[in-house]
């Protein structure tokens, strides 16, 4: 069965559900810490070696993580549990969906497609869509805000 009210997250990752269990950067994962920020507006270059260290797929859960805010940008991890899933939401902004393991099923306009590793989907702002964990997973979500 699913379970859509487990989802722990730093609060950044646009989810609608707010803070959930603390889980967020620097929380006891192990997983090496994101990039420092520079100076504002300085021309620069992040990098981050390996996305799906970063965070832990845990037992009958969701948790995300926000590895990078940069202007116009936030990507933020997710790990699933098999049979976890993100009821019916939308976003503020473009948003896309690259999956780094297992299996994930997106659902919007009507229709639901299989995202393996390495696959990638868009969605526009406001468009409802649902995500689902076929398998345990980790997804990268980047989202784009050029609102200023």
């Amino acid at each position: 069965m699913a379970n859509e009210h487990d989802h722990r997250c730093d609060g950044a990752c646009g989810c609608g559900h707010g803070e959930h269990g603390g889980h967020g950067p620097g929380s006891g994962s192990g997983a090496p810490a994101a990039a420092p920020a520079p100076e504002a507006d300085a021309p620069h270059m992040v990098d981050i070696a390996d996305l799906a260290s970063m965070i832990e797929i845990q037992t009958e859960a969701t948790v995300s993580r926000t590895v990078l805010k940069e202007d116009g940008l936030r990507t933020v991890l997710f790990a699933f549990d098999r049979d976890q899933v993100l009821t019916e939401h939308t976003a503020a902004m473009p948003v896309m969906i690259q999956v780094l393991s297992g299996l994930l099923r997106i659902g919007a306009e009507g229709r639901e497609v299989e995202l393996a590793p390495g696959g990638v989907v868009y969605l526009g702002t406001r468009l409802p869509h649902t995500v689902y964990a076929v398998e345990p997973s980790k997804m990268v979500l980047s989202m784009f805000d050029n609102r200023g």
